[in-house]
């Protein structure tokens, strides 16, 4: 059966709509020819990154913070899909501000719907982070794993989800989690400070830069296409068998930093790697995500993997520069 179809037409708020994931997602939306209302406050991209669209979405600028506008939203939507949050790298750097964003706006839009009941709503959609599993004992890590914060943003993204689950228990408040782990893909900009590793590592393939290795380069991710990504997140958005649940989305393969570079210098023998000391915040050496459950439950599998994932972003990064 096509549940992806279910989400044809529908109006949807998307949080974070300018974010990385977020755009990708507001694109895939469109496809369906979804009624968007896009909330952001450009800490994370702007909105040119969908300057081709802008004209078939309603975009508001302003911060989750601001419930009081957000609110004046939530009534008539289908679907809402938050994805705001303060990234990773500058969780530690502002905590408090990283609580409120990644946790405090949850809950009050969770606490608005036990309120005020809309008939309207379908499910709202939490995306969370595989980085609340921290360092863990076993791979790969299945969503009934114990937790290990070890992060600030781990910290306020789990606070999240268990207030997503007790309004979702207590309240009936049509809910689902989805867990990310490493996205990565086109339309990552390199100018953002907090990109991710393979977004950084492409734009310096492609700028004639040293990709740069903290440690060994030893260490493992589960890197998670983009496409495959968004693919899933609308899927658990519309399943009947998502209700109430948490759900990984990652490949179940582990890939270490140095493999990404032997990719790259397959794709470009030029390609040069620069040893650096480990940092404080490399402190998970090893991660990848079970995902069986998804697949079992919802029926998704990613459909990229990393060797072409890598290709389809060196593709995307050649034409971005062109522009700048």
């Amino acid at each position: 059966m096509d549940y992806l179809s279910r989400i044809t037409g529908k109006k949807v708020l998307v949080t974070g709509g300018l974010g990385f994931v977020g755009h990708n997602l507001v694109k895939e939306l469109l496809k369906y020819k979804c009624k968007i209302i896009l909330v952001d406050d450009c800490s994370n991209g702007n909105e040119l990154i969908l300057k081709e669209h802008l004209d078939d979405i309603e975009f508001h600028k302003f911060s989750v913070t601001d419930t009081e506008k957000l609110y004046t939203f939530l009534d008539d939507v289908n679907f809402v899909f938050h994805l705001a949050c303060v990234q990773i790298s500058r969780s530690s750097s502002a905590p408090l501000y990283d609580m409120e964003v990644n946790a405090g706006s949850t809950l009050k839009i969770l606490e608005y719907y036990r309120k005020n009941r809309s008939v309207n709503l379908e499910r709202f959609i939490y995306t969370s982070t595989a980085s609340i599993y921290g360092t863990a004992r076993s791979l790969p890590i299945n969503e009934t794993d114990p937790v290990n914060i070890l992060s600030h943003y781990a910290a306020s993204k789990y606070l999240a989800e268990n207030y997503v689950n007790i309004y979702n228990s207590m309240y009936d408040i049509p809910t689902v989690v989805v867990r990310y782990s490493n996205v990565y893909g086109f339309g990552q900009s390199p100018n953002n400070p907090y990109c991710g590793v393979l977004g950084k590592f492409v734009h310096n393939v492609l700028t004639d830069k040293p990709l740069y290795v903290f440690g060994d380069g030893e260490q493992t991710r589960d890197y998670t296409f983009i496409t495959d990504a968004v693919k899933a997140t609308i899927l658990a958005a519309v399943h009947p068998r998502s209700y109430g649940d948490i759900f990984n989305i990652g490949t179940s393969v582990e890939t270490s930093v140095n493999k990404l570079i032997n990719i790259m210098k397959q794709i470009d023998p030029r390609v040069k790697s620069e040893a650096l000391p480990e940092r404080d915040i490399d402190n998970v050496r090893r991660r990848s995500v079970d995902i069986s459950k998804i697949h079992k439950r919802l029926g998704w599998l990613p459909e990229v993997n990393i060797e072409s994932g890598i290709k389809q972003t060196i593709t995307w990064y050649q034409d971005f520069l062109k522009t700048l």
